[in-house]
C-alpha cells in the first residue's frame, strides 16, 4: 500500500513539474535588461533567473557555470554588445570565467519567486 501510495506521489509530482515547465516559452527576440534588474543564482550553476522590472526569465547554461554560485558580479551580453540577451549566442560573465546561454525562457513572477526562495536555503 505504501509502495503505491509513493509511486502516485511521484508520477503527479512528475505531472505538475512537467505542466510547469510547458507554461514556460522560448524568448524570439532579444531583450535589453533595464537598470531594475535583479538575479538570483541557484545552486549548481546550471541555470540563472532574472527579473527586468516586471519581466522575468530563466537562463539555463551549456554544461555548467559553476562560478556563477560564488561570482561578486555579472555581466551579460550577445556579440559584444553588453547587457543584451538573446534566445542565441548570449554569454553570462562571472569575475572568474565565461558561460555561454543555451536558453532563454520567459516566466512569471510567481515562478521567479519560488526560483528565489529555494535558492535562499
Amino acid at each position: 500500500m505504501t509502495i503505491t501510495r509513493l509511486c502516485t506521489v511521484a508520477l503527479l509530482a512528475g505531472a505538475a513539474f512537467a505542466a510547469n515547465a510547458a507554461d514556460n516559452s522560448q524568448i524570439a527576440d532579444c531583450v535589453d535588461p533595464g537598470a531594475q534588474q535583479e538575479i538570483v543564482r541557484p545552486g549548481g550553476g546550471q541555470s540563472m533567473v532574472l527579473r527586468d522590472g516586471d519581466a522575468h526569465y530563466l537562463i539555463g547554461f551549456r554544461g555548467e557555470c559553476s562560478s556563477l554560485a560564488t561570482a561578486s558580479s555579472v555581466l551579460i551580453g550577445t556579440d559584444g554588445a553588453a547587457n543584451r540577451l538573446c534566445p542565441e549566442g548570449s554569454t553570462v560573465k562571472t569575475n572568474r570565467s565565461t558561460c555561454n546561454v543555451a536558453k532563454v525562457e520567459a516566466i512569471d513572477a510567481e515562478q521567479f519567486a519560488r526560483l528565489k526562495k529555494r535558492a535562499a536555503r
